[in-house]
């Protein structure tokens, strides 16, 4: 059972969050809060950061009063071109509505905050439906109805050095995260790279769960530091409960994760190449099942490395040329994925006259646990039944070129391109084309 939810999950559910809202939120309403709170006159339709604009100066008075507003759609739009199933054409849209609460601007607590966001998505998927890959081409897609996200509380100490919150949480948000991940359509990369859900019951954008996360900064200043609990549910993300499914019982008990980041160049002052170095494990305490080649295992983890560094710089501060590397491991006799890489190339600014676009280049190869192909090749040639399938599966991979236009400081359009390569990694689905789009307004 627990193998079946594994290869269903990414065709019913969202591993990650559009970039407007997975994994930004603090960023996305202090931006906000800074942005409204000065009294200021309105700028034109066209250059507000937002397209509904101050809402006749409600959004102003709101902020000065700590309320924020945040309001985002996304849509997905391809076509399976050649190769895969069959031809055809999916779209996907999301649209997020999330709140933030400064308490301290109206009481003594200073630091502390609510927060709560409501998903609402529609549409199909073209990787279900036309190619049979494993990483979804549209990040937008899963949880396809109106559902009720995050909803925490938070407490920030020490001038950020300290920051405790507690809730309903997305473990994508805080961690596995990099803000480069979201430059991308493919939701291996977007915004998680995605062999951690298909290894663990990892929660992210639409869908969250119990969890208590403590981010805090060592004596050293360019260290970050991670440790959380979840309660880990295999059904959470059921469309069932519209977020809903508020039980404290984690079928595979509780995901403990840490991760440790070294940030190079990140301070006030610093001049160099900005870079981020990462590290991170987990364990799953109540995890259990049968191992793939026989016998049964308690307990699950994994570890990874996400790497990235800017290589080259423009005469422009905030125009280059910044590769990324995202590792993910864990055991082979239990996980779908126990070797995983996404990697790729953002280049930020590369045609002058628009500073602000992104062009992009991404890689993604995941290989299948060798236990279950060892499996599943033995389970076909002497014709057995065998739990996991006696198709054996080799790897997928996947390359993403898109170039990230920057309309206006509201709207921004990503023409796509995919190339899909041993779908499902049977061997027996040809490589497929798939050319898109996504479509982004901040509302």
């Amino acid at each position: 059972m627990k193998m079946v939810f594994f290869f269903l999950f990414p065709m019913i559910v969202s591993f990650a969050g559009d970039h407007g809202f997975s994994g930004t939120a603090s960023e996305r309403h202090k931006a906000m809060a800074e942005y409204y709170t000065p009294p200021r006159e309105e700028l034109s339709w066209w250059d507000n950061p937002y397209m509904t604009g101050d809402w006749w100066g409600a959004r102003n008075r709101l902020a000065r009063e700590g309320v924020t507003f945040g309001l985002t759609y996304v849509t997905d739009l391809a076509a399976n071109i050649y190769g895969g199933k069959a031809k055809g054409f999916a779209y996907a849209g999301s649209f997020g509505f999330d709140m933030n609460v400064d308490f301290g601007k109206f009481t003594p607590l200073k630091g502390f905050s609510f927060y709560t966001s409501v998903v609402w998505r529609t549409g199909t998927s073209l990787s279900a439906d036309k190619i049979g890959n494993q990483y979804p081409v549209q990040q937008v897609y899963g949880g396809q109805n109106v559902r009720l996200n995050e909803l925490y509380l938070k407490e920030v100490f020490l001038d950020e050095y300290l920051i405790l919150k507690g809730g309903r949480l997305n473990g994508g948000n805080d961690f596995l995260q990099s803000e480069l991940y979201y430059k991308f359509m493919n939701n291996g990369f977007d915004g998680n790279p995605i062999a951690i859900f298909f290894n663990t019951p990892f929660t992210a954008y639409p869908n969250a769960t119990w969890g208590v996360v403590m981010e805090f900064r060592p004596y050293f200043k360019r260290i970050l530091a991670k440790v959380a609990a979840y309660v880990a549910q295999e059904d959470v993300a059921a469309n069932r409960y519209h977020g809903l499914n508020w039980s404290f019982h984690g079928s595979d008990g509780a995901l403990l994760i840490t991760e440790w980041a070294y940030q190079v160049n990140q301070l006030k002052g610093d001049t160099g190449y900005p870079g981020n170095y990462r590290a991170g494990a987990f364990y799953l305490t109540g995890s259990k099942g049968d191992k793939y080649l026989g016998g049964s295992y308690h307990g699950n983890y994994g570890y990874y490395f996400l790497i990235d560094q800017m290589v080259y710089q423009s005469s422009h501060s905030d125009r280059g040329l910044t590769p990324f590397v995202a590792l993910l491991c864990a055991p082979k006799d239990r996980n779908l994925f126990p070797f995983f890489v996404a990697s790729g190339l953002v280049y930020q600014g590369l045609f002058p006259s628009r500073p602000k676009d992104y062009t992009n280049l991404g890689f993604i190869y995941g290989k299948y646990s060798t236990d279950m192909r060892k499996g599943e090749e033995i389970a076909k040639q002497v014709g057995i039944s065998y739990k996991f399938g006696n198709m054996p599966q080799n790897f997928e991979a996947l390359i993403e070129l898109n170039h990230w236009f920057q309309i206006n400081p509201w709207f921004v359009i990503m023409p796509d391109l995919q190339y899909v390569i041993n779908p499902k990694g049977f061997g027996t689905i040809k490589n497929a084309w798939v050319i898109g789009a996504q479509i982004s307004l901040t509302l």
